[in-house]
């Protein structure tokens, strides 16, 4: 793949114990693939637009969260003509959050061998006008979408690894290994050694057996007194169960 799904599934893509070499990708990738239309926001849940109730809603997730992946956000932030710019390269908690309608019944739900339908980076953007107390949302855009690449995901108990082969290429290719744990059955935390240096995404289930990842990072803009400007960039990843 490009150099862009492989910066970002450097985070969070695992290897897996079981001998892969006895899945034949390219069989499988000579299925037929699922080709619906999935609508940029598609299981996504964004805050009202109107006050009290975005702060409101928003504030409804953080009971989902774990001291574990507390422990993984670092941001930044820096001013520029009386404008706080704060940048979270991997958030936990951005305010366009996977919907609560997927959480997994159990972790194990993700085990097994698993295609990718979409791979697609996708930007939402929610302001307000703090003097008028007015909301307002822009329509998701679409930045990238590399959805005609192939995409193996074979997950186990404790590991992910992920086999892709680009669009006329040959073979597939094994991705960057790591481990993984489920928190609160809601996130995925990938990591190497230490989990405070993994990243994070969404993770669940939907009602037509997609498995959906969403890896965000956030992007706060505030000028005081003025205005708040909220930008949520999620790399997504659907993937259908072949096996």
């Amino acid at each position: 793949m490009t150099k862009f799904i492989i910066n970002t599934l450097t985070f969070f893509l695992l290897t897996f114990s079981l001998s892969a070499q006895d899945i034949d990708f390219e069989t499988l990738s000579k299925s037929p693939k699922d080709t619906s239309e999935i609508p940029l926001d598609y299981k996504i849940l964004s805050p009202k637009l109107e006050f009290p109730q975005w702060d409101k809603d928003y504030g409804k997730y953080y009971k989902y969260l774990t001291t574990t992946i507390r422990k993984t956000q670092m941001s930044m932030s820096y001013i520029d003509k009386d404008v706080k710019t704060t940048i979270t390269t991997n958030s936990i908690m951005p305010h366009a959050q996977l919907d609560t309608t997927t959480i997994l019944k159990d972790g194990k739900d993700i085990i097994g061998t698993w295609r990718m339908v979409k791979f697609r980076s996708i930007r939402f953007n929610d302001s307000v006008d703090i003097q008028t107390k007015k909301y307002y949302r822009i329509s998701p855009v679409l930045l990238d979408d590399k959805s005609t690449d192939e995409a193996f995901a074979v997950i186990s108990g404790k590991h992910f690894k992920l086999y892709a082969k680009e669009v006329g290429k040959t073979e597939f290719k094994k991705m960057p290994s790591w481990k993984y744990t489920i928190e609160n059955n809601r996130f995925i935390l990938m990591y190497k050694l230490a989990k405070t240096a993994g990243g994070v995404s969404q993770i669940g289930i939907d009602d037509k057996g997609y498995l959906i990842i969403n890896y965000p990072r956030v992007i706060e803009n505030v000028k005081q007194g003025q205005y708040f400007s909220y930008y949520t960039i999620i790399e997504q990843y659907i993937f259908e169960k072949v096996k």
